[in-house]
């Protein structure tokens, strides 16, 4: 489980490996806190796996970046991921690709 990050014109582009869980929290933090930020890119094409920390962690997330949709989009999620943001109602708090 790992976090790989960039940022490019103000834009975080932020890659998850392998699960999205507390056990990462404080690299995921560390991504997009203090950082002058216009959007983010979550890519969890290599993520298998999110448990409610790492909803959690999406919605901290969100919140510290105002709260609207527009400024935060999830792409490349796994069909049972797809399922589990159905479920919770993500895809009405977060731009889906």
């Amino acid at each position: 489980m790992s976090i790989s990050s960039h940022v490019e014109n103000k834009t975080l582009h932020l890659q998850v490996i392998g699960a999205l869980t507390v056990d990462i929290f404080k690299e995921f933090e560390s991504a997009y806190v203090q950082k002058q930020l216009d959007h983010i890119i979550i890519d969890l094409l290599q993520c298998k796996h999110i448990d409610s920390g790492g909803l959690g962690m999406l919605l901290q997330m969100r919140d510290r970046m105002g709260q609207d949709a527009s400024n935060i989009t999830i792409k490349n999620m796994s069909q049972e991921i797809q399922k589990t943001f159905e479920v919770v109602r993500f895809k009405q708090l977060f731009n889906m690709a």
